[in-house]
């Protein structure tokens, strides 16, 4: 239940609660974290379905599941969907943040950044880290489908790299048409410290090409499907308030994780781990993928106080592309039986 003294302080942000806790506090930071996030019950079925299929060791994996709502009918998903399976890990904390939906991340009242949706995903960002004990977490988020290898080779690369803050895989951005391109979710950034709101400008927000292969280091990404080590994740938070600084809602993520190479660790995409982002329409799940994806980039024109958003990078010379997108995203109706495909492991 929400807390009573949180209702009485009108104005402030309801106590959230563990609604599932079998975390010893003797263990707690022995293993590593696996946080997933969740904000929309239809996607329960269709994540839980390819987590099933993740290979990793779950009897040292504490898992920690963050339901971003005040929605029963996600928590009810939450509890159906994890009851059975906290005799398979370390430990298992289900926690409900009752925070009440916002707006969307398109539209006039996103002016203001206390309006948006991003404003409770930064609440849970800023929530969660405090409930991260381990050394090294893994993340998910619910409209993210990742390769079945997916946790153990993120791992993997993180241990392998000293200065890695941050291993991420791919992922593309997603959209209501399964025809028309889409961006990676991997950057190359131009920032400027403009001081006061504008210390995190963007000037040049670059997206990777999706013919990049193998390790890259960018400078900065989404947060869909990664790994990190705890001490350098919380960097990002360091100095960096989307409530206090004029970022573009599109890049909230971005400069986040750009804080954390400027606190000197690296960002690491694997170009061998490809996720599929999931789109829930009116009807229709729309999954994007590689196939699917452009390069592009997002320019700042201070002449026009505003950004050049999605333009397509094309090499000099360049012909046109014959097509819009290499295949049509995956789609099929919400509701169906037939579960997600499973996505061989990549490597």
């Amino acid at each position: 239940m929400v807390c009573t003294e949180c209702v009485r302080r009108k104005g402030e942000q309801p106590c959230g609660e563990l609604l599932i806790d079998t975390l010893n506090v003797d263990e707690q930071h022995a293993g590593v974290t696996l946080v997933c996030c969740f904000s929309r019950p239809v996607l329960v079925p269709y994540f839980f379905d390819a987590f099933s299929k993740l290979q990793m060791p779950r009897s040292e994996i504490h898992l920690l599941l963050y339901d971003n709502t005040d929605l029963p009918l996600l928590e009810q998903a939450l509890l159906d969907a994890v009851r059975p399976l906290v005799s398979q890990f370390k430990s298992v904390r289900l926690y409900k943040s009752y925070l009440t939906g916002h707006g969307s991340i398109s539209g006039s009242g996103n002016e203001i950044f206390a309006n948006s949706v991003l404003f409770n995903i930064w609440d849970m960002w800023k929530r969660a880290k405090d409930m991260i004990y381990t050394p090294e977490f893994v993340q998910f988020e619910d409209d993210t489908i990742p390769p079945v290898n997916a946790f153990q080779a993120l791992m993997n690369t993180l241990q392998d790299n000293e200065n890695a803050g941050m291993v991420t895989a791919i992922a593309t951005g997603r959209q209501p048409l399964p025809w028309v391109p889409v961006r990676l979710g991997v950057h190359f950034l131009k920032m400027e410290d403009q001081g006061g709101a504008y210390k995190f400008r963007i000037l040049e927000r670059h997206s990777c090409s999706p013919d990049l292969e193998g390790l890259q280091e960018v400078d900065g990404s989404g947060v869909y499907c990664f790994a990190a080590r705890t001490e350098a994740y919380k960097t990002g938070f360091d100095g960096y308030d989307p409530n206090m600084h004029s970022v573009p809602f599109y890049g909230m993520d971005n400069v986040f994780t750009w804080n954390i190479k400027n606190h000197g660790y690296q960002i690491i995409a694997d170009f061998s781990l490809w996720c599929e982002h999931l789109h829930v329409s009116p009807a229709r799940m729309i999954a994007f993928s590689k196939n699917q994806a452009v390069e592009m980039v997002d320019v700042w024109l201070p002449q026009y106080n505003s950004y050049a958003e999605g333009i397509e990078v094309k090499a000099p010379g360049a012909a046109p592309r014959a097509y819009r997108v290499k295949e049509h995203a995956r789609t099929w109706e919400i509701g169906d039986d037939a579960p997600i495909e499973e996505q061989p492991p990549t490597s």
